[in-house]
C-alpha cells in the first residue's frame, strides 16, 4: 500500500476525514469534445473505501459532477497538504 493511501486510511480510522470532507485531487474529467483530461479539482469526498472514494463538485450551472478519486491522487485535505496534516496529527507511517 502506498504512503498517501496509508495516511488516508489512518485519517478515516481516527475520524479526521469523513463523508463531506473537502479536498484537492487530480481526477480524470471530460474535456472539450468528450476527451478525457487530467485536472486538479476541489471536491467533497464521499463513499470512502480502503483505496479510493467518490468525489463530487457542484458547477456554476447547478449540476453535480462525480469523480473517482484514488487516495494517491489527493494533494490536500481541508486546504492542508496531506503530509503536513499527518504531521500535525502526529501520524507516522512506516
Amino acid at each position: 500500500m502506498q504512503t498517501k493511501t496509508r495516511i488516508m486510511n489512518e485519517f478515516i480510522k481516527r475520524k479526521i476525514v469523513h463523508e463531506g470532507t473537502p479536498c484537492h485531487a487530480t481526477v480524470t474529467a471530460n474535456g472539450i469534445g468528450g476527451q478525457p483530461v487530467t485536472v486538479l479539482k476541489s471536491l467533497v469526498l464521499g463513499n470512502l473505501s480502503n483505496t479510493k472514494a467518490k468525489g463530487w463538485e457542484l458547477d456554476d450551472a447547478g449540476r453535480d459532477h462525480i469523480y473517482n478519486v484514488n487516495y494517491e491522487d489527493i494533494s490536500a485535505v481541508e486546504g492542508m497538504d496531506i503530509f503536513r496534516m499527518a504531521q500535525a496529527y502526529k501520524i507516522k507511517i512506516k
